[in-house]
Order: structure tokens, then sequence, then C-alpha cells
């Protein structure tokens, strides 16, 4: 449950816009930790590299013969979903600035 809210607030705290409109770049409060867009791929990263570990573990437990295979398998399903995810969103940022490059001066 952890990783939900972990990716949760992450998703949150990229989401939030820095001031109201008026506001000037200087002017702008200091932003608070996981509101820059570094830090919401930093934590999104550990989710993804946790999940990943998870399904691993879980692996080897089912393989020495120490775990229930609906764990396994839900372990191994999650860390497959979020491989994909990974993968999609690493995709559509290249696609981004691929896109932002073409684009005339």
């Amino acid at each position: 449950m952890t990783r939900i809210s972990d990716a949760l607030n992450a998703y949150a705290a990229f989401s939030k816009p820095l001031g109201d409109g008026g506001m000037e770049a200087r002017d702008a409060p200091a932003p608070m930790p996981g509101s820059d867009f570094s830090s919401v791929l930093k934590d999104a990263a550990k989710v993804a590299v946790g999940a990943l570990k998870e399904g691993e573990q879980a692996s080897a437990a089912a393989i020495a013969g120490k775990a229930d295979i609906r764990e396994v398998v839900a372990a191994v399903a999650n860390a497959q979903m979020t491989l994909d995810t990974v993968v999609t969103v690493r995709d559509k940022v290249i696609n981004a600035y691929n896109e932002i490059m073409r684009m005339p001066i």
C-alpha cells in the first residue's frame, strides 16, 4: 500500500502549481520536497525499483518453496505492470523531446 501512496504523493506534488498566475518566478515560494520535476521522477523511480525487487524476492521465495503461489503471481504481475508503465513513460518523454527538437526556432 505504501507504493501506491508514494506514487499518489509524487503525482499530487507534480500537479500542484508553484503559485498563483500573477506571481513572477522570483516571487514564487521555494518548492517543497517532491514538488519539482526531478524529485517526482526520483520518487517514481524508487517506487518502480521497489516493485521490481519485490517481484524478484517473491520469485526467489517461490523457488525455495517458502512462498504462496498466489502471492508470487501477484508480485510478479505488479512488477510487470510497473515495468510496462516505466517503459511507456520513457517512450512518451523521448517522443516529447524529439517533438520539441523539431520545433522551429
